[in-house]
């Protein structure tokens, strides 16, 4: 779990850091309800996690779950027919062709999220924890680890043979952002009815995020940024064969 020291997440941030917790006081926001037909449901808050196809036996090796500190303020989703990669309904084609194209769904979906590290460095019990020594970076960190900007690489010794950091493991480098399939939830339905309603009706979307714009505003005086703003755009896909 993130926090802690053990994890080697401070000195692997490409490989420890895959999920991001919040101090209890920042999340203490009362909900205007108070509970439905008896039960404290609370404030439901969204987050991003890695997309696996339903086949996939490595979820373990390559999971990252960013959770929302608050819920966005304002979605925008767009549906549009892509000239250059049309995609022709079901009736149209042979009854032997009845696969599912895994291609881009011809939908864009954006927003934006913000991060507060404040508790977490004004805290001097939490100084050793990893939200203590970097700020919103362990933040950012998992958001770059789903996108694969954190990149594990093994680095080559002159002789050609590999060559290993201090602590026994391959190098973390800082790659290219890549198109990693991810899953986008925002909130939870008192009923599922999945008999009814696709995903999307559950403000649930696919795909693979394309954009992502980092503002930093707060510091201290070691320049650990304490609060960042994060801008999101993500190109939906067609969910067939992916949890």
């Amino acid at each position: 779990m993130p926090g802690k020291k053990s994890d080697g997440a401070v000195n692997l941030p490409g490989k420890g850091i895959w999920q991001n917790t919040f101090d209890p006081r920042i999340q203490s926001i009362p909900s205007y309800l108070p509970g439905e037909r008896g039960s404290s449901f609370g404030l439901k808050r969204g987050y991003m996690t890695t997309a696996f196809p339903k086949s996939s036996k490595t979820k373990s090796n390559r999971f990252y779950l960013l959770n929302f500190l608050y819920n966005p303020s304002a979605v925008q989703v767009s549906h549009s027919i892509d000239a250059a990669n049309q995609v022709m309904p079901a009736y149209t084609r042979s009854d032997q062709d009845s696969g599912t194209p895994l291609v881009a769904a011809g939908g864009t979906l954006s927003f934006s999220l913000l991060f507060d590290r404040s508790y977490e460095m004004s805290d001097p019990s939490q100084y050793d924890t990893i939200e203590g020594t970097y700020g919103v970076m362990a933040d950012i960190h998992v958001l770059y680890n789903m996108v694969g900007i954190n990149a594990p690489q093994v680095v080559w010794d002159e002789n050609g043979g590999s060559s290993s950091d201090s602590s026994g493991e391959t190098k973390n480098t800082v790659g290219i952002m890549q198109m990693n399939p991810v899953w986008a939830r925002f909130g939870q339905a008192r009923h599922a009815f999945t008999d009814k309603l696709p995903n999307l009706s559950r403000m649930e979307y696919f795909g693979y995020l394309n954009d992502i714009g980092i503002t930093y505003s707060h510091f201290t005086q070691r320049m650990t940024p304490v609060r960042c703003a994060v801008s999101i755009s993500m190109q939906l896909m067609s969910s067939a064969g992916w949890a």
